[in-house]
């Protein structure tokens, strides 16, 4: 077991949620498997924030289409591109066209 902790600080955002009671015991024990093994204890909330991180870096699928995503063009909403258009109208130059 192997668990790669950062060292460097990091923004945090504070999350609140329910576990459920094996998932809870769970993370004790590998809480506690891994203060045996590397002699230091580990938090339970970094545990869970480095055993997610890892968890969403190896899904290859997800990892690029999040570097598209950060890669594409931001845009930005504007009362125009909200307003709800009737069928059939256009709207050019501030000007509404039927055909």
């Amino acid at each position: 077991m192997r668990i790669r902790v950062p060292r460097i600080t990091i923004k945090t955002i504070p999350v609140t949620c329910r576990l459920d009671a094996d998932l809870y015991a769970d993370l004790e024990a590998y809480a506690a498997a891994y203060e045996a093994q590397d002699g230091e204890a580990i938090p339970l909330a970094l545990l869970m924030m480095t055993i997610i991180r890892d968890d969403l870096q190896k899904d290859q699928a997800f990892m690029r289409e999040r570097r598209q995503a950060d890669a594409a063009p931001q845009t930005r909403v504007t009362r125009d591109s909200t307003t709800r258009q009737l069928p059939g109208q256009d709207h050019h130059d501030g000007a509404c066209s039927t055909p």
